[in-house]
């Protein structure tokens, strides 16, 4: 039968593996909602940019503004996710343009509908982008990506896709990019009511 992947919640034999903790919290600090699901993020422009800088030769990806550019992967260069506060262009990002459950697809290069940063009507303050240490329990080797969203627009702000942006510079390119690498539609909708956090973190793991 047809794998589908976006069902398989059993993780425990898979090598390298990827999950996301979504946690709700109200002003106060109390804790709303808190829970775990599978990731099955990582898109093709990933793989194309770790194909061409093991090989050492170049790949073409295309940027969130659908721009195709391509990776001199012999080049020296960066992709960092660690964006500041305020900052919606890379890091984890936030939109409201899918349907929930929905499995996405491995060519999607931007959202759908990115909810922007700020304070007004239809938009949420993105917080600093958190990039843990490396850590080691047993056989497995993780770290976390982190990004808090606090709702001050008014209204219940309604999330249904979550991306993750690098900031590429180098690799032969003419200025910098921004390039999604990552990118997940969570099981349900998630509804963040005026004056609450959405905290997501990514959790990357390998076990040998």
């Amino acid at each position: 039968s047809f794998y589908d992947p976006k069902k398989d919640d059993d993780l425990s034999g898979v090598q390298v593996r990827a999950t996301i903790t979504f946690k709700i919290t109200n002003p106060d600090g109390t804790v709303v909602k808190e829970w775990t699901e599978p990731a099955h993020s990582l898109n093709v422009n990933f793989v194309d940019i770790i194909q061409a800088l093991w090989a050492a030769t170049q790949q073409g990806v295309t940027t969130t503004n659908l721009s195709a550019v391509t990776i001199q992967g012999a080049s020296g260069g960066a992709w960092s996710i660690n964006a500041p506060s305020g900052d919606d262009n890379y890091g984890i990002v936030i939109g409201s343009g899918q349907t929930a459950g929905n499995t996405p697809l491995p060519s999607t290069s931007s959202l759908a509908a990115q909810i922007p940063a700020g304070i007004n009507s239809d938009q949420i303050e993105y917080g600093a982008v958190s990039v843990s240490s490396v850590s080691a329990s047993g056989q497995t080797t993780s770290f976390t990506i982190s990004r808090s969203f606090t709702n001050v627009s008014g209204a219940t702000i309604n999330v249904n896709e979550i991306g993750i942006v690098a900031l590429v510079s180098g690799f032969g390119l003419s200025s910098s990019e921004y390039v999604l690498i990552a990118y997940d539609i969570p099981s349900s909708n998630i509804a963040v009511q005026n004056g609450q956090t959405l905290t997501i973190t990514y959790t990357f793991s390998v076990t040998t």
